[in-house]
């Protein structure tokens, strides 16, 4: 890591992850919350893959 992401690294730590969800989103905005982070949370096991109902 570089130096500068050091330091922002070190804040996030001392963040709630709340405060960091935040921090993302105001920053990026609500395009971080696609269909590719979706998929990646159920990947990682964090999200259950819902049923497709008929």
């Amino acid at each position: 890591m570089s130096d500068n992401q050091e330091v922002m690294w070190d804040l996030l730590c001392t963040l709630t992850g709340e405060q960091v969800a935040r921090v993302l989103t105001n920053y990026h905005g609500m395009q971080l919350l696609d269909i590719g982070f979706w998929k990646y949370l159920i990947a990682e096991g964090y999200l259950e893959e819902e049923e497709e109902s008929a």
